[in-house]
């Protein structure tokens, strides 16, 4: 294949798998009793799904998409800065990046393929809903079963 070493190939979340991770995250909201706003992003930080549940904050939208990208771009939870590293990556991103827990790398195959965030409950309510987004997503990776559309 000619100019092959020009190219890349990446491994992406489909609106899809989106909305499987974003019906998983709102029955864990319902299940917790914490309103949540959630959001999941494919490996670039792009915005594919997004719901709010009702009663959670409105003002929440931009910090659980913001979660979700932080996650992607970093690979790892975000929240887990050290603080005086957190406000100059802040600042160096132009707020790209966020210190807030509730966001999450959806990590298949060795690859981050997409994120979640959450937002609007407390850091502990915001991670469990992300965690059952996460992993409604990664079960069905894992699984051969074709996808009801």
């Amino acid at each position: 294949m000619p100019h092959a070493e020009l190219l890349q190939t990446t491994r992406q979340l489909t609106y899809a798998a989106a909305v499987i991770g974003v019906s998983a995250a709102v029955a864990k909201s319902h299940e917790i009793g914490a309103p949540e706003c959630i959001a999941i992003v494919d490996a670039a930080g792009h915005l594919l799904a997004y719901a709010r549940v009702e009663g959670a904050a409105t003002l929440a939208l931009e910090p659980a998409v913001a979660k979700a990208a932080t996650a992607a771009a970093l690979g790892t939870a975000s929240g887990t800065i050290p603080f005086e590293f957190g406000i100059n990556l802040g600042i160096a991103s132009r707020n790209a990046i966020v210190n807030l827990g509730g966001g999450l790398p959806i990590i298949h195959d060795g690859h981050v393929v997409g994120a979640v965030g959450v937002g609007s409950g407390t850091t502990e309510q915001d991670m469990a809903v992300a965690e059952a987004g996460r992993d409604a997503i990664l079960a069905a990776l894992a699984t051969d079963q074709p996808i009801a559309r």
